[in-house]
């Protein structure tokens, strides 16, 4: 004997809103415990300490990606506090401080470089 969780209805518009809203329903419910799941897992990531030895390391990785010359710019760390300096572009100086706040580990970044041209 199947087991029906709701009762029958007969064919029609108001059965076919009635199934329409239940799904978006549905849907929206999901969509917003995956949501806070995610954001969870994700502040518990930036939350976790990191020595400060890997946390230079991740930066300087993530930089070589971003700008071509890399070692044109100081970076030093102190409790997951970033600090860059040295010269950059205003573009440069946007994608950089972006580009460090991205890095797992990360607390807080200091803007210290000095607008060039």
């Amino acid at each position: 004997m199947p087991l029906h969780l709701l009762p029958p209805r007969a064919p029609g518009f108001r059965a076919r809103a009635y199934d329409l809203l239940l799904g978006f329903a549905l849907g929206a419910a999901v969509v917003y415990l995956l949501d806070r799941a995610l954001a969870a897992r994700d502040r518990g990531e930036r939350d976790d300490p990191v020595e400060d030895g890997a946390l230079l390391g991740r930066v300087h990785l993530a930089l070589a990606q971003t700008i071509a010359d890399p070692r044109a710019v100081d970076v030093r760390v102190h409790d997951g506090t970033v600090v860059l300096r040295g010269p950059a572009t205003g573009e440069q100086i946007a994608e950089m401080v972006a580009c460090a706040h991205r890095v797992r580990g990360v607390r807080r970044v200091e803007n210290r470089l000095s607008p060039t041209g």
